[in-house]
């Protein structure tokens, strides 16, 4: 039987529509509904153009911030590496396009992250497959610089409205470290005209009795208290806690952990 020649017309018709559909939409990916899928599935990492030192913009950054702060611990540094190829164009004041990415994502990472726990590298990257007519491309590493402490030492951490002092082993004196005293002066000085005011909060380790440690986180929240109000805040603006054991950042089974336990967290309420 022979098929009329507007049958086959008309079939070849049909065939050419669906091809031309199906390079369009799943090849080369040009049609909206696709766009728009690939657009709402972006994960929220910083991918930078080639030669550009900043990320391009991205909704769910935010999100995705908000995980990788998660996963570092109290104290910890975040390093961020930066990636760069020798022919890409360099037209920052930094050495290389790695570190200008890198500084460009730690000024992104504020106010969760002081500027003084994050640091940055770059790193040349010449095997990789980003070329000048690629698209956006993943430029940058991230990773946690864990905080180990002596036994006998303290440190002082900030983060983004409030500051945290370790403790040595069942101390309540800080006033044997000149760091904090350097630190809570100038705090003093920032502050001492303003109507802050500020919540110190104790806290200790697991070790002894929890009425002790409850005594005992008060005590080095009132030493911070008392440096406070002894350098010209008002003791009205001072309000002091204590929370014990109850309310541990880290594991009380490992020395490094207790260490981080042992703290005041200063809030300045503005």
């Amino acid at each position: 039987m022979r098929i009329p020649l507007w049958i086959l017309a008309l079939l070849f018709a049909g065939y050419t529509v669906w091809c031309v559909n199906y390079w369009h939409c799943y090849k080369c990916q040009c049609c909206g509904t696709t766009t728009a899928v690939a657009e709402n599935q972006t994960s929220g990492v910083p991918l930078f153009n080639w030669s550009t030192d900043q990320p391009v913009p991205d909704a769910n950054f935010p999100k995705w911030k908000k995980a990788l702060l998660a996963k570092g611990g109290q104290g910890d540094t975040l390093l961020i590496t930066g990636l760069y190829r020798s022919k890409e164009t360099n037209t920052t004041k930094f050495e290389n396009l790695g570190l200008a990415r890198a500084a460009a994502l730690r000024a992104l990472m504020a106010p969760e992250m002081p500027e003084n726990r994050v640091h940055i590298a770059g790193k040349l990257v010449d095997g990789d497959s980003l070329t000048a007519s690629s698209g956006p491309k993943e430029s940058a590493l991230f990773d946690w610089l864990k905080m180990v402490l002596k036994k006998e030492a303290g440190a002082i951490i900030e983060s983004d409205n409030a500051v945290t002092f370790l403790f040595p082993f069942n101390s309540t004196e800080k006033d044997s470290d000149p760091a904090v005293d350097a630190y809570l002066t100038k705090l003093v000085e920032k502050h001492k005209a303003l109507n802050t005011t500020f919540s110190v909060v104790g806290h200790t380790d697991n070790v002894g009795e929890d009425k002790e440690n409850i005594g005992l986180g008060l005590g080095r929240a009132k030493a911070i208290a008392k440096f406070l109000s002894s350098h010209g805040i008002a003791a009205n603006r001072i309000q002091t806690d204590s929370k014990g054991e109850a309310e541990p950042l880290a594991d009380n089974n490992t020395e490094d952990g207790r260490h981080q336990n042992r703290r005041v967290v200063l809030t300045v309420n503005r």
